[in-house]
């Protein structure tokens, strides 16, 4: 049964006067269609879900008054002068050059010319640096790999006309093989060396259907392509699976990972020397192995991270025996509350990063003797990652960075050499080089205790009445990752705080520190954010009533509950691209919610659903309730948020009768998908912070 009723939306102004203020922006009026929906014998009530239809004439003309508010609210306010302010301190959000990838002897990366994407390469035994090949904005990279001599590479390019894999002759510049067919650029950008002549990539024929993927290799002097393994195949294959090659340069190994939204998948090999006929595939690889990602093998021996008893560990085994965990060489294991966060082979040496609390990074190297021995990187280290890996390989690259220090770029040689890539590295401005970060325990709603960094300036007054934005994600077993961006660090300098809350549901103190903030324990996630909140305030390092919250993605779960459980908690909050009605997710036919499924629970069981009500963050959205100044950055073409999902939450706190002055704007950023513009869009967080604070 659905219940159809209007809601005139209130206006708003942005101004402080004594008499009643003569509102500057008035929201426009939009019909509240509500349906009662049940599942499982449950009902529940989906507002506005006439906003899920954004063909709607209806929609569009209520999005495009969205649109002039927030243009509005940032003309008044002056974004183009704070903007400015940043250009003119140095800001460098990422790297002006991205995407370094190393051959044997020369290393590529690519750069922004104006309107032109540019593929760099260099010599790793000269300064010498140019440039061999260029595409205008109107044509879209996703996705290359130069082979090992550094004499091709893969390049993955979509335009007006579609997508396209190609192989480009870096002498000459030819494209030596292209196809036009199958590709699906949007969805997996993956293709694979496996000698000089073959290359290996995943074909998606129908991109609403992923069960007709495939592998392929191509031999590119001859032009000659072969199916060599499809979904198909493979019973439990299914919709929101896909296929991703693996192999070693040079190798006879060739792998078939069955990709899923978790962290361990199944996993088939085959002689590379039976492509050409008829390829014998073989299944090694099993979800409940526990096997994280991708093995690599070796000279015969595959090399993995493995859970035990709830703890990641890096071993390795012959390829028959990946299923039978009593026959690993364990080659590392990390110690006094540190975790693995990622391990890489080279030619002769195997490497492994371990974190403590997603905050304190170290590197390894491990010989062939399975001695490991620990790099001097000027330790402590906030930020620390594989950037590029090759097991055919003698050196690896690392992206070094912190909340206060820009993107290095590292070189390690298996001898044990360590060199920083001067040609891509970006320093810190000079501006920010008197701040600094503290690492605190705070204790949550049940015992535990919640790392937290909290990045200030020096000589920081713990009784200070300025303003402070917590950041928080607890999703995915994934950490929020420190990044340089000179907003933030500008707001910091000013004598304000911006702290980091490392709250269950990701990786930082192991499996366990994950799992415990997952379907009906979500709760975990956002009552540890709003303990964080809590701890700034009782600590002095924020006046009361001057505290954001920052998120992004499906941080958006965690802090919009914690905001509806506390909603006086914070003065003013920002998401980027926020998952804020994760339940609907699993009504759109074009939207893979495998990753929520096992986060966060599918409809489609009675346990799942019943999880999904508790923590949706739109459904649990109390009427006529006080909420703070909001902000929703949203991309137009994103392909895992629908835009619908941040409208409807804006909608929703626009439509309060309660009086308030509160400020709440949605901005859509038309030609963007879920990965905003990490440069703009930050700007404009903190712009909205500044003023709201």
């Amino acid at each position: 049964m659905k219940l159809l009723f209007a809601t005139i939306l209130g206006s708003i102004t942005f101004c402080s006067c004594s008499q009643e203020p003569e509102p500057l922006f008035v929201y426009p009026s939009l019909q509240n269609i509500t349906e009662i929906v049940n599942e499982h014998n449950i009902d529940y009530e989906n507002n506005f879900l006439n906003l899920e239809s954004t063909s709607s004439s209806e929609t569009k003309y209520w999005l495009k008054k969205q649109d002039s508010i927030v243009k509005k609210y940032y003309d008044m306010h002056g974004l183009e002068r704070f903007s400015n302010n940043m250009d003119e301190i140095g800001n460098i959000n990422s790297p002006d050059y991205y995407w370094l990838k190393n051959s044997s002897n020369k290393f590529f990366y690519w750069g922004d010319n104006d309107s032109t994407q540019v593929l760099y390469m260099g010599s790793k035994s000269s300064k010498i640096v140019k440039p061999i090949f260029s595409a205008t904005y109107d044509k879209t990279i996703h996705f290359y790999a130069p082979n090992i001599e550094g004499t091709k590479y893969i390049l993955f390019v979509s335009d007006e006309n579609g997508d396209y894999l190609r192989v480009k002759d870096i002498a000459t510049g030819d494209t030596i093989f292209e196809t036009d067919k199958d590709m699906n650029t949007q969805q997996v950008s993956y293709a694979i060396w496996a000698s000089e002549d073959q290359i290996i990539y995943t074909g998606w024929p129908n991109h609403e259907n992923s069960k007709d993927s495939y592998l392929a290799v191509a031999n590119i002097s001859t032009g000659k392509m072969k199916m060599i393994f499809s979904g198909n195949e493979i019973a439990e294959y299914n919709n929101e699976h896909f296929l991703r090659p693996n192999i070693r340069y040079g190798s006879d190994v060739l792998q078939a990972v069955i990709v899923n939204g978790g962290e361990q998948y199944n996993g088939y090999n085959t002689s590379l020397q039976n492509i050409e006929s008829n390829p014998k595939w073989k299944q090694v690889m099993h979800e409940k192995d526990s096997v994280i990602y991708y093995p690599t093998e070796r000279n015969g021996m595959m090399y993995f991270l493995r859970y035990k008893n709830g703890e990641k560990t890096l071993v390795k085994t012959t390829v028959e025996d990946i299923g039978h965990p009593g026959k690993d060489i364990v080659l590392f294991k990390a110690e006094n509350q540190a975790v693995i966060t990622d391990y890489a082979v080279t030619e002769s040496k195997t490497y492994v990063i371990t974190s403590k609390y997603g905050i304190d990074n170290r590197l390894y190297a491990i010989d062939k003797n399975n001695n490991a021995e620990l790099l001097n990187l000027n330790y402590p280290i906030s930020g620390l990652r594989f950037y590029h890996t090759d097991a055919s390989l003698t050196s690896i690259v690392l992206l070094q960075s912190s909340w206060r220090e820009n993107y290095v770029f590292i070189n390690v040689d298996d001898s044990l050499n360590i060199q920083i890539n001067q040609e891509v590295t970006r320093y810190t401005a000079e501006e920010f080089k008197d701040i600094e970060n503290d690492i605190v325990e705070v204790k949550s709603h049940d015992g535990t205790m919640v790392p937290m960094t909290i990045i200030k300036p020096k000589n920081f007054n713990t009784n200070s009445s300025n303003k402070a934005i917590i950041m928080a994600y607890g999703a995915y077993g994934i950490t929020v990752e420190p990044f340089y961006n000179a907003a933030i660090l500008d707001f910091v300098r000013n004598g304000n705080v911006f702290a980091v809350a490392h709250v269950r549901g990701g990786p930082e103190k192991g499996l366990k520190w994950y799992t415990s903030a997952i379907k009906e324990n979500k709760k975990n996630s956002w009552k540890d954010l709003l303990s964080c909140s809590q701890y700034l305030k009782d600590s002095g390092y924020v006046n009361t009533d001057k505290l954001g919250v920052y998120f992004a993605s499906a941080g958006g779960v965690t802090a919009a509950m914690a905001i509806n459980e506390n909603p006086e908690m914070y003065k003013a909050a920002v998401g980027e691209a926020p998952m804020l009605n994760p339940l609907r997710l699993g009504y759109q036919p074009n939207f893979n919610a495998s990753d929520n499924d096992y986060d966060f629970g599918t409809k489609s069981t009675l346990e799942g659903f019943k999880s999904l009500l508790k923590l949706d963050p739109i459904l649990n959205l109390k009427k006529n309730r006080n909420y703070p100044n909001t902000l929703i950055i949203s991309g137009g073409q994103d392909e895992l948020v629908p835009i619908y999902d941040g409208a409807k939450y804006i909608a929703f706190l626009q439509s309060q009768k309660i009086k308030t002055n509160n400020a709440y704007l949605l901005d859509i950023v038309k030609d963007e998908g879920h990965n905003l513009s990490p440069l703009e869009t930050t700007r404009k967080a903190l712009f909205f912070f500044n003023n709201e604070l």
